[in-house]
């Protein structure tokens, strides 16, 4: 018998690729800012994380938007979103899930839910 399932909820690959690839980024962040001064790390951190800021904003730019994008795809992850990688902070702070998609993770998320849903009804 198949169970409901929240359209914007991920599944194990997507999921799974979200973590890893949240953690590398993770990593990666926490090496750069290691190595560098305080004052560096806090504005690293409060820089706004878009692609236009990691083009355009040198190295701050650069290491504030991957922090950004590998805490939101840790997140994700973690609450098993689906859906656009960079929205899963906001999400929490409104409690919705959001319905967007991002150019990253919602291929896998529609080719997974295609691939669920056929076993689906393979079994019945």
């Amino acid at each position: 018998m198949a169970t409901h399932r929240d359209e914007h909820t991920a599944r194990i690959v997507g999921r799974s690729l979200r973590l890893l690839l949240g953690a590398a980024l993770i990593w990666m962040t926490y090496d750069v800012m290691r190595s560098e001064n305080a004052a560096f790390n806090l504005r690293a951190l409060v820089v706004v994380p878009v692609v236009l800021v990691f083009v355009l904003g040198g190295p701050l730019g650069r290491v504030g938007s991957v922090a950004y994008v590998g805490i939101s795809l840790l997140l994700q992850g973690l609450r098993n979103d689906g859906g656009c990688e960079v929205m899963s902070i906001p999400a929490i702070l409104f409690g919705k899930r959001t319905h967007l998609a991002c150019i990253a993770f919602s291929p896998i998320d529609w080719v997974e839910k295609r691939l669920a849903t056929a076993g689906d009804t393979e079994s019945t």
